[in-house]
């Protein structure tokens, strides 16, 4: 047997110690006090049964103590079952606002086009529970686990190039929010949806196919982008453009989709690689991936538990702590005859 408290134990063996000294002296200090009115013969204490009584209390009081301790010890014995059925998966939406997702290869920009996306899918991800990830060089978590769907869409429409403060983009970072975002779980389907051009300037992808599978987490990419490539602008404080992106020698910087990292990402994790086409019809190819994975770890589980058997002990408890005031009419009575015979 084992105990959910066991530093109650203690308490519970004190008790029943300080009960088993406690009651021969409280049978001494009885029968001291009913000495005090002794008849004038000297022939000692009337009533002789009331020292046994004051014992017989003060054992029942330390018993009921040592009892109720040991309820809340908690011992557990055997194992209870229950069933119940798990939610469905919960989601982390991680999109990349690095300043390469400013690039306008896909129309309008692909920002825009991955939160357009996003977008479309939170409206197929029914009752399954939602966050949002925004990731370049680092990433931040900026809605939490949610069914509060116009949390995730105002979160989404905060989103630009540049949002974090790093430079370069890190899907390890971002599977890390999206890790811290999701806790721990069970019995739940775990999903990553990044919507990104794929770009690697900062952290490492090994750790980042590492960190998922250690999560339990299953990576759906959808990359924006084009294979091409294109430049990226800059912009002013007022968001005017003022140009493109150039390297220390003048040259313009070119940004292009890196599919192989994403699909290995997703690949790895037991996931899938979308393109973000003209159709959208990567949206709907995800949100089916998704419900199917709530459907695989979300169904109902059978789970067996230690049984807490504190009823028992409470319930001795209870009884033994009730009867001690069955013995105070006999020591009351006691006390008004000997009061009376020493009137």
């Amino acid at each position: 047997m084992t105990f959910l408290a066991p530093e109650w134990l203690s308490a519970a063996l004190g008790l029943a110690a300080a009960g088993a000294l406690a009651a021969p002296w409280a049978a001494r200090r009885a029968r001291r006090a009913l000495a005090r009115y002794a008849d004038p013969a000297g022939a000692g204490p009337r009533l002789p049964g009331a020292g046994r009584r004051a014992a017989l209390g003060t054992a029942l009081v330390a018993a009921g103590a040592a009892a109720l301790a040991l309820a809340l010890a908690g011992p557990l014995h055997g194992r209870e079952g229950r069933q119940t059925a798990a939610r469905g998966a919960d989601v982390v939406l991680a999109v990349d606002v690095s300043p390469s997702m400013g690039a306008t290869d896909v129309k309008p920009s692909r920002l825009e086009r991955a939160v357009h996306r996003a977008e479309a899918l939170l409206g197929r991800l029914g009752g399954h529970r939602v966050a949002l990830v925004a990731f370049s060089g680092d990433a931040e978590v900026l809605v939490p686990l949610t069914l509060d769907r116009e949390a995730v869409h105002l979160g989404l429409a905060a989103l630009e190039p540049g949002l974090i403060p790093h430079r370069g983009s890190s899907l390890e970072a971002a599977v890390d929010a999206a890790g811290k975002a999701l806790g721990a779980g069970a019995g739940v389907g775990r999903a990553m949806v990044v919507l990104s051009d794929g770009e690697q300037t900062a952290g490492s992808l090994e750790r980042a196919v590492a960190d998922a599978r250690a999560e339990g987490v299953r990576v759906y990419a959808v990359g924006v982008g084009e294979a091409a490539g294109a430049p990226i602008p800059e912009h002013d404080a007022a968001g005017r453009l003022t140009g493109y992106k150039r390297d220390p020698n003048g040259n313009p910087v070119r940004t292009r989709l890196d599919a192989k990292a994403l699909a290995r990402l997703a690949g790895e994790t037991g996931g899938s690689y979308h393109v973000a086409g003209l159709a959208g019809d990567e949206t709907a190819a995800v949100a089916d991936a998704v419900g199917r994975l709530g459907a695989e770890e979300g169904k109902a589980l059978d789970l067996a538990r230690p049984s807490n058997r504190y009823r028992w002990p409470l319930a001795a408890a209870l009884l033994l702590l009730a009867a001690e005031p069955l013995l105070a009419p006999g020591r009351r009575a006691a006390a008004r005859e000997t009061e009376a015979e020493a009137a």
